[in-house]
């Protein structure tokens, strides 16, 4: 039987398994994209009263793009903020920190969830879902418009 050597270690396996690492900086396609997204909602979100925590806001919109891709959007918070936290934090601390609520959630449906963010503002954004996709260029057309 022929001796097999175990795989060579590599930057990013490393990094992952090093959680006193964290925070982990926010990729900035990720951190331009939920900018751009809360843009569009201050510009075109309809605010209700109501969210997950006592006195939370929620702003909507739902809308699509002239090529027909539908977008949800929402941010729910005590109130809309313009940026993320320029921090993220790192997958294997979450589980550590339960139970962990967050001020903030912003969330892309385009149609299906590609973007699910919390945070608060003392402490790292936690990605809750992130999917690449046309969505982000369609989400740039709609931020454009005047």
């Amino acid at each position: 039987m022929k001796d097999t050597k175990p795989p060579k270690e590599s930057a990013s396996s490393r990094a992952y398994r090093k959680a006193e690492a964290t925070p982990v900086i926010t990729a900035p396609a990720l951190k331009e994209l939920a900018e751009t997204a809360l843009a569009v909602l201050k510009r075109d979100g309809a605010k209700s009263e109501g969210g997950a925590n006592p006195g939370d806001s929620t702003w909507r919109l739902a809308t699509s793009t002239p090529e027909g891709v539908a977008f949800d959007i929402s941010c729910t918070g005590p109130d809309l903020p313009t940026a993320v936290p320029a921090e993220t934090a790192h997958p294997t601390i979450i589980p550590a920190e339960r139970p962990w609520t967050g001020v903030y959630r912003l969330a892309v449906g385009a149609p299906l969830v590609a973007l699910d963010i919390y945070w608060r503002e003392d402490a790292p954004l936690r990605i809750m879902s992130f999917s690449r996709g046309d969505w982000e260029d369609g989400l740039r057309v709609m931020a454009a418009y005047t």
